[in-house]
């Protein structure tokens, strides 16, 4: 928890009660039904202790991932995932990780909380803030892991399967991060099976909180077929880390696969039309491929929607980016309206 200080993420709807929240990037359809029946039917057992070993979430994850069970680590929430795996990398090696920005803050809060150093790449703007081959000219001897977020956030850019396998392939550790990849109209591009089992430096991270609007519930789970790495990641955290009713929503969410393809199918094309409407409001809105936009415009639009009581994500504080790139949710066609014309007045 936090003590003192801003939290360094979107979302902090208790210090803005009533406000409309663009600033956190959650499913709008909002928790499926099976997952919120699941909840209060698991709150009838919190007065035993969860199963430290997570084995029928761990058991269904494999079946859903294709992925055998002992290669799947559950936690707290993809953050403490983020953090078990840094604190793994620096009892095993001293040298830096390579990050890849602008992407997630939590890689380098983790890096730097584990006492491992940080480099960065940085993403071309004139690319889009796409990573090309080019990246595949860096020494990654020099690396003890490099971190990969797609599609990336905060650009909702994906990276191409073939340089995900080609930094595969080289050796290195690499973290994949591919927590929003269920919000995309390509979920399965990357063969995710393949390159657990062939390639045991990969690490894959994904999570429930987005996809099925689970964020207060706090569920991910890691993939790797280093059975000791991932067992140094477990001894990172204590043995009751996923909440009975946390691996009983994970359970029921797995059988909302149908589900979530159909809020892809009404995120996408809400997507394109949000997207559209702020470049008409004459706003450079990258490509992204997930339930987000990252865009450009006036240095104070974050503090001028707030007094309209609209939250976006400010990315001034991403390396890379800077003052005037912002980030927004995509959000129901309603709320997403109301953005719009937000935007439109205070761009007047």
């Amino acid at each position: 928890m936090l003590l003192t200080g801003k939290s360094p993420h979107g979302g902090d709807i208790y210090q803005n009660r009533g406000f409309l929240d663009f600033s956190a990037n959650i499913n709008p359809m909002g928790m499926p039904g099976p997952v919120r029946e699941a909840l209060i039917r698991a709150a009838e057992h919190a007065d035993v202790y969860p199963d430290p070993r997570c084995g029928a979430l761990r058991e269904r994850l494999s079946r859903a991932e294709g992925v055998p069970a002992d290669c799947i680590l559950c936690g707290n929430g993809a953050a403490e995932l983020i953090y078990l795996y840094t604190y793994a990398l620096a009892a095993r090696d001293e040298r830096p990780a390579l990050v890849l920005s602008p992407t997630f803050c939590e890689y380098e809060l983790a890096l730097h909380a584990a006492g491992v150093p940080v480099e960065r790449y940085f993403l071309r703007e004139e690319d889009g803030f796409r990573l090309t081959e080019a990246v595949l000219a860096e020494n990654f001897g020099r690396f003890s892991a490099v971190f990969l977020c797609s599609p990336d956030n905060p650009t909702g850019i994906c990276t191409e399967p073939g340089l995900v396998d080609a930094l595969a392939e080289n050796g290195v550790r690499l973290f994949c991060d591919f927590c929003f990849l269920d919000l995309t109209e390509d979920p399965e591009r990357y063969a995710i099976p393949r390159l657990i089992r062939e390639h045991p430096n990969v690490t894959v991270l994904r999570a429930f909180t987005k996809s099925y609007a689970m964020a207060g519930v706090r569920l991910g789970y890691a993939m790797c077929s280093d059975a000791a790495f991932l067992g140094s990641m477990a001894e990172g955290t204590q043995c009751w880390n996923v909440s009975v009713m946390a691996q009983e929503a994970g359970i029921a969410a797995l059988d909302c696969r149908e589900w979530l393809g159909e809020s892809v199918k009404r995120i996408s094309p809400e997507r394109e039309r949000l997207a559209g409407g702020l470049r008409e409001l004459g706003l450079r809105v990258l490509p992204g491929e997930a339930n987000y936009l990252l865009l450009y415009g006036r240095r104070d639009l974050g503090t001028l929607l707030r007094e309209r009581r609209i939250l976006v994500r400010d990315c001034a504080d991403y390396p890379g980016l800077g003052p005037g790139w912002f980030r927004v949710s995509v959000r129901t066609p309603e709320e997403n309206d109301k953005l719009l014309i937000a935007v439109r007045e205070v761009l007047q």
